[in-house]
Order: C-alpha cells, then structure tokens, then sequence
C-alpha cells in the first residue's frame, strides 16, 4: 500500500506562496522542524511546524509539514482538518491537493481521495515522484475496491475495477489475478486462463499467480499443463511453506490425472477402431493397453467393448474374471460383464452382476435406471417362456455408447453419443437427460440450460427434464425459475424416489425465495414485509437463525420491542445460539431500559467468537459505553472518560465510538475536545444525528462550524435515515438555529413613542435609537462565548424640548447559558450637555424572561440586552398564554446616576405558523426608577396588544428578521406621572 510522502513540494508553476524566504517570520521554525522530524522526533516537529505556521499564516509548506507530521503520529483527522482549512481559504498548489487525497485514503474516504489524486495528477503540476506516489495511491484504492466487490460477488463489477487498475501499472499482478478469479467464478475459465497466459507472456509470473494457473488448468483437463505449473509454484520463492501442502497434493493429483489422461489417449485408438468396425485392430489395442496398465480399469472396460462389439461376449466375461479375481470392481466392470454374461445367455450370472452394481456407491441416476430394466428384464427372461426382446436398436446402441463413455470420463464422446441419440428420436427424454448430465459434468450450465428449455419447448410435459432443468437453474442462481420447474415436474409423472428429492428441493428452492425476500426487506428497512416474509420462512422446517433474527428486528423496527423479546428469548432458548443472536437480544433490551441485561448479552455475544468483523466492533462499542456510563455515574469521570478513549483508540474508523465520546464530552461541558470527537465520527461517516450534535457542541466553540453543520444536516434531511423520520418541527427547529448560528453581526433598531401624556409630566416623547452587535464567535473574532462587541446610537425629545442624544461602543457578556442575562460595560459620548459629562462609562444589566417583554423596551440597547436568542418562532399554529417580564438598569459613572426599567407582560396569544405572525392581547405593567429625579419612582399599568412577524428567509434559514410592534395605554399612579398615556414601540431586529 503506499504511503503518504513525508512532504510534497509544489511545482515550479504553481502560483502559491509556498516556503517564507530566509530571514522571515516562521523560515528559522521551519527548518528546525525538518530538523526535527529527520531525528525521529515527531512530537518536536510539530511543535516548530505549529510555530511555523503561525509566523507564516499564508505559506503552504509549513501547513503541509504539520499535517504530514499529525499524521505520522496518527491524528490523521487533524491533518485533514489543517488542508481543508487552508485550502478554502488561500491558493494552494495541487501537491497539497494530493497530499490531502493520500489522507482521505488513509481515512477511507475512498471517493474523497478518488478526487483529489485524480486531480492533482491529471494537472501536470506535480513532480515525478509526486505523481508516481499519487498513481500508486489510485492503484490501491482501485484494488481494495476490486477485492471488496470479488468478496461480496459482484465479479462483473471487480473484473471492471481490476481492469481499471490494470491501466495505471501494466506491470501489476494483482489484476491480473482478481480478474482470473472473477473469469473464473464466473464459469469462464477460458477467459480466466487467457489473462493469466498473456500476462505470463509479457512478465515473470509469481507462484501464486502459477499456482491459479495450475488449479485453472487441472479444472479444464490440461493436466501437463497444471502439473508443470504446480512444480514451478513449488520452486518460486513467494509461496510459504504453509501454502506448499495443499500444492503438493495438488500436484500428486495432476500426476495421477495425468497417468490416467495418458491411457485414456491411448484408448482412443480403441474406441476409434470400434466405431470404424475394425474389431480386429480395437481387439489388439485393447490387450496392448491392457498389458501396459494391468491395474486400471479403463484398458479393460475397452477391451471387452471391442469384444462385445466383435461377438466375442464369452471372452469378454473371462477378461472381467481376471480382473475380478485380484481387483475390487467398480459399478461399471460389474455392469459390463452383466452385459456380456447376458449375451452369452447366463442370466443367472447376469442377475448377480447387476444386483451388485447396484449395491454399489455413487451410481449415477440414469445409469441405475438402465441397470434397473437390465436386471428386469434378465429376471423376466430367467422365467419358463421368458426370453429377451429383440435386439437393440440404433437408439438403444448410441444411448448405451453415451452412458459408457461418461462413466469412463470420456465426456466429449457422451456428448456426441447423446446428441446422435437425440437425433434419432427428438421427442425420447432420455438422450436429452444424458446430453444434460454430460454438458454439466464439463461445467457447461449455460448450454445445458439452453438445451433442456429447446426440449421443452415441444415436450412441457417431460417430468425428468423439469426437475434436471430445476437443479440447473438452482446452480446457476435462478432459484424462482428452479421452484417453477420443480412443481411442474411433480405434477407430472415421477418415479418414486425422484419424487422425494424434487419435493425436497422444492420446498428448499420456496424457503430460499421467502427467506431471500425477508432479508433484502430488512436491509431496506421495509418492517412490515421483513416481518411478513420472515414468519413465512420461519414455517419452512430447518429455517436457518439469521431468519428468525429478521422477523425480531422487524417487530423492533415497528416498535413492537417487547414481542421482539419475547422471540429474541425463545431463539436463545433453543440452544446453540450464535453471537449475533445475543447481540441482537441486547441492542433489544438496550433499547428498553434494562441496561444491565444489555450489557450482560454483549459479553455474551462477544464470548461466542462468532460475530462479524463489524458487529464485533459494534459490540465491543457498547460494552465501552455502559462500562463508561457506570463510570460517569459513581463520579468517576476519569475512568469513563480513559474507557471511551480507549475504545477508538482501537478503533479509529468507527463512527460511533467516536460519537459517544463527543456526547460524553458535551455532558462535561467540554466542548472543544466534544467538537473533534464528533468531528472524527463524521470524517468516518456524515450522518445526520451526528452533524446535529457537532453543531450544537460548535455553538461553544466556532458558529461558523455550527451553521456549516446545521446546513449540511438539511440538505440531508430526506436522505438521511437518522433524520427524516424526525418530525417537521425538528427540522423548522434548525432553521431557527442557523438564523442564530449566522447572526455574528445584528442591529436592533427602535422606535418608541408616547403620547396623551400631561406636558408637567413631559407630554409626547419621541426616542429612535439603533444598535448593532459583533459576536466573538470565532467568525470575525476570537470565539469566547456570550461576549459580543456593540455600538449604537440614542436620541430623545419631549414636548418640553428635553433632548438627550449620545453614541455608545462597548462589550456585553451572557455569561450563564440558557438564562437571558447579560452585563455591559460602554463608553457614551454625548451631544447635548446640560449636566451631563460628554464622555463617561457606563455599566449596565439586563434581565428577560418570556421573550416579548423586549417588544416594549424603550431603547435598542435594552432590546439587546433583554433578547439574545431570537429562537422564538412559530413552528406550529396555536394559542397559548403570555406572560413575560424584563428588567433593564444602567449606572452612568460620569453622572453617578442610576435608571432601572421593568416592564411585564400578562395575558394569550395567537401564533400562525402559515403567515408566520403572532398576536397577543395583555395587560400591561412599567415601572422606572432615576436616582437624579426628585420623584425617582413613576408606575403605570393598562391594556395592551403586542404583535411580532418573522420576516425573508431561504431555504435553511427560517427567516432574515423580526418586527415586533406593542401599543399600550398605560394608567400612572404612585408620586410620579411620567410613565402614562399612549406607548407605542416598534423594533425591527435583522
């Protein structure tokens, strides 16, 4: 596999600010990071590399060397984030662009890495060696593919991959033998051995590669050929002495093959004399042979043929008793002297001969139904007044010449036999049974199956050609079609015996197709089919476990978990389950509270040894998890903590152990390290549960992240299992998150009014104000939670001509999450002076509690202060009450003068989520305090009406800004009449 460069240098033609010239900032840092890491010391590298990059922000070689040294020290995430960062941020040359696909591979984002190596090496910008090691890179991503799909049986798929592999190094053997053994799989051994055969050609072939060719030869009869390839394998030095067993074998079986295909050649001249009538010259080859092989069986099998065929049935029984008398015999030397004493009219022997055949092993089935009417018709003929039929006719002699030619291993010859067969009589079933038998004996499923639906087609009624073209199609994976022929053959005519396997085929070809049903539902997560076609395959006698755990995970999935476990208990209870079973059992028991059985089943589950690579991460996952929890509850944070820790440790690659550690992380509030948890999970897998957590863990950390997280969670919305069946409102939920997340500069501005008011008391007042705010949220400004940079303006005029008007800049804090409360410290510079410093600091603090309170403040700094979150939002049309309050008071340390506001809201409102507006009616109360009034206290109360519309929005926004607008007529009463008569505020927030 190849690995990442420690650095790849950009090309002369890139246009990027790559090394600091000597002498600048960061250049020094650099070259004792080189240093560093060229004596081994990679936690001394990056530190200089780190310092390096932060003297020199906008050069590309120290960010290349410090992702280069992370990923040495196996935070291969970080370096990734390190490229990303600078990449959308700065131009960057295209070596840094495969120094990131070198990354992605390394962290399986195997389309990722696809992209940038691709790229980077089609640009022509990268050195030599850079683009040898970005090929190299694309080779192994090519492989893994192609092994993955061989793996999982898409041949037609890895034959594709392997080929395009095959493009990058003409000289790689890999390919070459993924695509042999696909060809092969694929029944295409001629393809498989003519790729192997030109690479060969062309390349010093490995063993292994010899050792494939050798079992491909052995496979398609070449047997020299397969034993000189075994012997050549044997002697290479790539085969280990563990894999040289099974190749010795191999080879003694070749070697015996090959002794065997040797008399079978010699016996061709036997066989060719019989069929030309030359009985004398197959006589004479025959004995040679005979007396060349004394032991085997063949040379005497063509000896009494050419015999029989020269009307010399007596010696040919002689012959056999030879052999007979110091050999075991076979079915077929028991069969043929049956024959022969049957010419020679002892029945009595041939009935013997017969009987003991077919006491025999491994009797091919239509070779015991000729053997069956032999004996038949020898026991008719052995009665009074019996006797034998008339001699055979041309039919009978080319369906019997077949039969002896398969049971020699003459295949070719049984085919030529059977179709000759055939031709004689079309519509006979039994050539075209032999035919079948022969065409698969050579591996030929395709022709066959082609030759018996040809028979069919004329004959539909043919009971044996049915069930043999059934267990073709069952072969050939066709079961649907297999079921088809089955039940038609046993609705026709059928021996006995053939009927008990073809029923029992049936019924396996109808639980394959159940069962095939269940499972593809279950992986689409269809429930109620999973469950429908589950409890079918569970009826079929001898269902398999894997059956029985689909039906529980459909009761799961459509949130029937205590049915589930019932079953889960009574599979378990059978005895003899599998891990899965137990693991199973405890995602069930997880999910219904009983922890402590959960963890229980996974031990269990894990103990059994069995479970898939992947489900044994999985549970392994969740017994780090209940054991962290346990930790985490007896207050033993640090153990829990080492326990997460140490699971991804394990196993960096998967996702949910680094989720759980991330969700761990929040309930710490440690934000940070919750963030790059969630971060790794998502590197492994973008999921949309987990895209929500990162986004809520970087609202402590950097709100840029928080909306890029948030925004990628809609777009996936309705692909993404973990998110589309949430409910709507959930959705709607994040869209108001992202109008937060995004808001790093706001402006408030209002207007607020009164009027009807005694002119001793100040009579009408008009006081516009604005002010805008700069979050430190990591976007524009370091990220410190609750801290936001503000500036404003404020202007005020009664009807006695009291004017007030200053302009404000300063820094506001919030500092407990989730409570609305905020202090302030601002610098005031004010234009009218009467009394009043032009320049003084002022300290301020806000309170608010139900969200419209802020609709009747009288200022936007108090709007600010009193309505950070802008979260409320009409997700649903109802009515609800209202009850509001908000306290807002300022000390000016120039004047040494403290003002204190409240205000208080009271009574219903409507909310519309269509017009998204809301209308409320309340009573109203306001209270002040000057400490510079000589009535320092004023009060009022009355009815009033607040309104708010949510204004613009897009597609993952839920809207751009906020009108809000209350009218009140407040009644005054206490020593002051200052707060009565019209109010009127009206405030556009944006």
């Amino acid at each position: 596999m190849a690995v990442t460069p420690a650095i790849l240098f950009a090309a002369e033609n890139d246009v990027v600010r790559e090394t600091p010239p000597p002498g600048q900032p960061g250049y020094q840092e650099l070259a004792l990071a080189f240093a560093r890491l060229a004596k081994g010391d990679a936690e001394g590298a990056l530190k200089y590399a780190q310092r390096a990059r932060k003297l020199a922000p906008d050069y590309e070689t120290p960010v290349r060397l410090e992702a280069d040294v992370l990923a040495k020290l196996g935070r291969t995430s970080e370096a990734l984030d390190f490229i990303n960062a600078f990449v959308a941020s700065h131009k960057h040359s295209m070596a840094l662009i495969a120094q990131r696909g070198h990354l992605r591979k390394q962290l399986k984002d195997v389309a990722g890495a696809e992209a940038d190596l691709q790229a980077a090496r089609q640009s022509g910008a990268l050195t030599k060696e850079q683009a040898a090691a970005a090929k190299v890179a694309l080779f192994d991503l090519a492989m893994d593919a192609a092994y993955k799909d061989i793996d999982e049986g898409r041949l037609n798929v890895a034959i594709k991959k392997a080929q395009a592999a095959r493009e990058m190094d003409a000289g790689a053997e890999a390919p070459v033998r993924v695509i042999a053994d696909a060809y092969s799989r694929l029944g295409r051994a001629e393809a498989a051995l003519a790729e192997i055969n030109l690479y060969a050609s062309e390349h010093k072939a490995s063993g292994r590669l010899l050792a494939q060719r050798a079992y491909l030869r052995r496979a398609m009869k070449d047997i020299k050929g397969a034993e000189a390839d075994f012997e050549a394998a044997l002697a290479a030095p790539d085969i280990e002495p563990s894999e040289k067993l099974p190749l010795r074998d191999a080879l003694a079986e070749a070697t015996k093959a090959e002794q065997d295909s040797v008399a079978q050649a010699e016996l061709a001249e036997v066989y060719k004399a019989i069929e030309e009538h030359n009985y004398r010259r197959a006589v004479q080859a025959a004995r040679d042979a005979r007396a060349k092989h004394p032991n085997a069986e063949y040379p005497l099998l063509a000896l009494m043929a050419a015999l029989n065929s020269s009307r010399q049935p007596r010696e040919a029984v002689k012959e056999a008793d030879l052999y007979i008398k110091d050999h075991a015999p076979s079915s077929t030397v028991l069969a043929q002297r049956g024959y022969s004493r049957r010419a020679t009219g002892d029945l009595r022997g041939a009935i013997e001969d017969f009987s003991a055949a077919l006491a025999q092993p491994g009797v091919e089935p239509q070779q015991e139904k000729k053997l069956k009417l032999a004996l038949a018709e020898a026991k008719r003929a052995s009665k009074p007044g019996g006797g034998f039929g008339p001699p055979a006719t041309p039919l009978e002699q080319a369906l019997n010449s077949g039969y002896d030619a398969l049971k020699l291993g003459r295949v070719e010859a049984a085919v030529r036999a059977a179709r000759e067969a055939r031709d004689l009589d079309p519509k006979a079933e039994e050539p075209v049974l032999l035919l079948l038998s022969a065409l698969l004996r050579q591996g030929r499923k395709a022709e066959a199956l082609a030759e018996a639906t040809r028979y069919l087609s004329s004959e539909p009624h043919s009971a044996a050609v049915l069930a043999q073209r059934g267990f073709i199609r069952r072969q050939t994976g066709d079961v649907t079609g297999a079921a088809a022929d089955f039940e038609r053959a046993l609705k026709n005519d059928l021996p006995a015996d053939q009927k008990v396997t073809v029923a029992k085929a049936l019924n396996e070809a109808r639980y394959t197709i159940v069962a095939e049903k269940a499972f593809k539902a279950s992986a689409a997560q269809d429930w109620s089919s999973a469950l429908r076609y589950g409890l079918a395959a569970e009826a079929f006698p001898g269902a398999s476990e894997a059956v029985f755990r689909v039906t529980i995970a459909a009761l799961a999935g459509l949130g029937r978990k205590e049915e589930a476990l019932k079953k889960s208990n009574a599979l378990i209870a059978r005895g003899k389950a599998s891990g899965e079973a137990y693991a199973q059992r405890g995602f069930l028991r997880k999910g219904l509270g009983d922890s402590d059985g959960a963890y229980e089943d996974f031990t269990k589950a894990l103990a059994r040894g069995d479970l898939p690579p992947a489900q044994k991460v999985a549970v392994e996952h969740e017994i780090a998890a209940a054991r962290a929890l346990a930790y985490e509850k007896a207050g033993d944070v640090t153990r829990a903590r080492e326990e997460l820790l140490d699971f991804v440790r394990r196993h960096p690659n998967y996702a949910d152990g680094w989720s759980t550690l991330g969700q761990f992380h929040m309930r710490q509030k440690e934000y940070p390290s919750a963030l790059s948890a969630f971060e790794n999970s998502l590197a492994v897998e973008r999921r949309g549960e987990v895209l929500l957590n990162a986004g809520y863990a970087s609202v402590y950390v950097d709100r840029s992240k928080e909306s890029a997280f948030f925004r990628e969670a809609i777009d996936r919305w309705s692909s993404d299992r973990s998110l589309k069946a949430r409910p709507a409102r959930d959705r709607e939920v994040i869209r108001t998150q992202i109008v937060e997340a995004d808001s790093s500069v706001r402006t408030n501005v209002v207007f607020n009014g009164m009027a009807d008011r005694p002119k001793r008391w100040g009579g009408y007042q008009v006081q516009p104000s604005f002010e805008t705010t700069l979050r430190f949220d990591g976007r524009h400004l370091p990220s410190f939670y609750g801290l936001e940079f503000l500036v404003g303006g404020f202007w005020s005029q009664d009807r006695t001509r009291f004017t007030e008007g200053y302009s404000r800049f300063g820094l506001r804090l919030r500092p407990i999450d989730g409570v609305n409360f905020s202090v302030s410290a601002e610098w005031q510079h004010h234009f009218t002076k009467k009394n009043v410093p032009y320049n003084q600091l002022v300290l301020s603090w806000g309170y608010g509690y139900g969200g419209f309170a802020y609709s009747s403040a009288g200022s936007a700094g108090a709007a600010g202060a009193l309505e950070p979150a802008m979260l409320n939002y009409p997700h649903e049309s109802a009515a609800q009450p209202l009850v509001s309050v908000a306290t807002y008071g300022t000390f000016r340390v120039g004047e040494q003068r403290y003002l204190q506001n409240a205000v208080g809201l009271l009574g219903y409102s409507y909310w519309d989520a269509n017009s998204r507006m809301m209308l409320g009616a309340a009573a109203m109360g306001m209270g002040a305090y000057d400490s510079a009034d000589a009535r320092q206290f004023a009060f009022g109360v009355g009815p009033a009406i607040v309104a708010r519309a949510w204004l613009g929005g897009d597609y993952y926004r839920a809207y751009d800004g906020i009108l809000s607008i209350q009218i009140g007529y407040l009644f005054p009463f206490g020593e002051s009449r200052r707060q009565g008569g019209l109010n009127t505020t009206i405030g556009i927030n944006f």
